[in-house]
């Protein structure tokens, strides 16, 4: 068993200031999500992050309300928010991995202007215009499952990259009517942290919204620019890729809310029709491209006393109910989170208690490109794969995902709690659990016979997002929708299994303000076991080889004149394909360990 040790050392002279209205993972977002819980205020719309009209509503709602405690909390806030209109940022950071592999090291320095301000009136500006300058640009240094912020634009690709990180959004109030754009992070959704549809933690995109909110119905539609990439390489990035969403959030009473939402990803065209208020199947099926990514789903959030919160969302990408036998025959695509929220009524130094359930189904967020103009990943006349070929299909922009930070074929179970035992003084705990599975290891013989027949590329077999259903047909020497994933929901069905554990202890000690500013001091831990790691390698990895329908052999080469040579044991290659992805597994510990200091004038 291999160990490793990841120290995190953060030296942080910073000056910062709030953008909430720009931010969607600022201190205020976690905040709304107690208050909501408590029932000081509406559950709010689900896409953020919120203009500052909104913001200040919000803020003004609970600095109204009789709770000592929460009041002090949103005045706070408030003064930060609109005390300042701007403000200079400057966060440096340094980083060391010790392991059995060498140390490694990571220094990074942001710095830039932010804050948020009214003009005009009916107008306001959240903005975060930063530069980032950081050495070991292809190291994360990050447990499983978890993403660096993005920065927008990649410069110096050696030694050291200089980057921009830029979150900017401007909008609009006229009475119940709003309107939002910009460039930034977005969160969607009752799960704050890692929603299914929207994760703060995903890329950033340029994006537009418009809507209706009178505190009872949110009606909002959405346009967002993302970033295609190709199969064979995930940094090349190719323009005109949509995303379009609307949703509607009714909050019934003080008890019970519920959303319904829908989105389509979709590229080379711009499609008015999307931005219609209409069942995006329906409208699908007018325009004549039924092959837009078109996906739908539900959210309830229920409060049955105040301070404890029910929550669940479902997201459906497919589902095929005609050759249904079992539970376990049906195609079924789609990811969901339940939980439940704790927050006590009165003053207690327990802050909140979060307990999820999240799983993401086999090909969920997977999806093959099947427009015929421009580039194409699976040629719909010809049924062949053109591996350069940008997806404009897939939920994921610049090749990372849009939604869960779970692979397809994953469930987490999460435990967090915020605990501030005296002022100033927060500790954060959360521990997760952690299951995944490659997919492709509960393959037909005939599909894994696939897998290694097609061309080298053609076709990703290390079970994440950007394994489609398609597969390649030896008997048809074409590519095919994969009979396991139209017959089958394959949920962690597979032998093989990657389990993991993660614990985080986070304390942060925020000095009394003074003329001087406020002074913060945090130290932070993760436990990280893995077992099984290396599930996500490429099992069956293609070799382009041939398949003789005459004799039913398979060889290695064919000529221009049809002749075959080089006969293969086409089942010991299946073993020894399967038996070098095993090999190669291994469990592994990391221990992070973090020291954060802030300085906010």
């Amino acid at each position: 068993m291999k160990k490793s040790l990841l120290l995190f050392l953060f030296l942080i002279p910073s000056f910062l200031f709030a953008q909430v209205s720009s931010d969607p993972s600022d201190n205020f977002y976690k905040q709304v999500e107690r208050w909501e819980t408590l029932g000081l205020i509406e559950n709010q719309p689900s896409l953020r992050p919120y203009s500052l009209f909104l913001v200040e509503e919000i803020l003004n709602t609970v600095i109204a309300s009789d709770s000592k405690t929460e009041v002090e909390v949103a005045k706070t806030i408030y003064e930060e928010t609109f005390g300042k209109k701007w403000g200079l940022l400057l966060d440096a950071k340094g980083s060391g991995l010790i392991s059995s592999s060498g140390f490694e090291k990571k220094l990074l320095a942001k710095y830039g202007v932010e804050g948020d301000t009214y003009f005009l009136n009916n107008f306001a500006l959240g903005y975060q215009l930063d530069f980032v300058s950081e050495t070991n640009p292809s190291s994360s240094l990050l447990p499983h499952y978890r993403y660096l912020p993005y920065y927008l634009k990649d410069g110096q690709k050696g030694t050291i990259r200089n980057t921009m990180d830029v979150d900017a959004y401007a909008s609009a109030r006229i009475n119940d009517w709003y309107f939002q754009t910009g460039i930034g992070h977005n969160s969607f959704g009752n799960s704050y942290e890692d929603s299914i549809v929207f994760s703060p933690n995903a890329k950033h995109t340029a994006n537009f919204s418009f809507g209706y909110n009178n505190g009872k119905i949110n009606y909002t539609e959405a346009m967002f620019a993302l970033s295609a990439t190709s199969t064979s390489d995930l940094s090349g990035l190719y323009e005109n890729k949509l995303l379009m969403m609307h949703n509607l959030d009714w909050n019934i009473n003080k008890k019970l809310s519920l959303t319904f939402y829908e989105t389509a990803i979709y590229g080379q065209r711009f499609d008015f029709s999307y931005m219609i208020p209409m069942l995006y199947i329906v409208t699908e099926g007018i325009t004549g491209y039924e092959n837009d990514n078109v996906m739908m789903g539900g959210a309830f959030t229920y409060k049955p006393v105040q301070g404890l919160s029910l929550n669940g969302d479902f997201y459906l990408d497919d589902v095929g109910f005609t050759s249904l036998k079992t539970y376990h025959d049906i195609k079924l695509r789609f990811a969901a989170i339940a939980g439940l929220k704790y927050v006590p009524q009165n003053y207690s130094p327990l802050q909140m208690v979060k307990l999820n359930y999240t799983m993401v189904s086999p090909y969920m967020y997977a999806h093959w490109q099947t427009n015929d103009s421009g580039l194409n990943v699976v040629d719909t006349q010809t049924n062949t794969v053109n591996t350069y070929g940008a997806n404009y299909q897939i939920y994921a922009t610049a090749g990372q995902p849009l939604g869960s930070s779970l692979e397809p074929n994953s469930d987490r179970i999460a435990l967090s709690l915020q605990y501030k035992p005296v002022k100033g003084l927060t500790f954060d705990f959360y521990g997760a659990f952690i299951r995944h599975a490659n997919v492709t290891e509960g393959f037909t013989r005939d599909e894994k016979i696939g897998c290694l027949c097609a061309q080298p590329g053609d076709f990703i077999t290390d079970g994440s997002i950007n394994q489609t259903q398609k597969l390649w047909s030896y008997s048809l020497n074409r590519a095919v929708y994969g009979s396991s994933a139209w017959n089958k929901l394959m949920f962690l069905t597979q032998d093989t299994k990657e389990y993991t554990v993660q614990a985080d202890l986070d304390m942060t000690y925020e000095f009394p303000k003074t003329k001087a500013g406020t002074f913060s001091l945090g130290i932070g831990y993760t436990f990280e076991y893995i077992h099984n790691y290396g599930v996500g390698n490429s099992l069956y990895t293609g070799q382009g080889w041939y398949y003789n329908s005459d004799d039913g052999n398979f060889y290695t080469n064919k000529d221009s004149e049809g002749n075959y040579s080089g006969l293969l044991d086409i089942d010991a290659e299946l073993d020894k394909a399967y038996s070098s992805w095993k090999a190669a597994l291994r469990d592994i510990i990391n221990n992070y360990l973090r020291i954060n200091f802030k300085y906010s004038f």
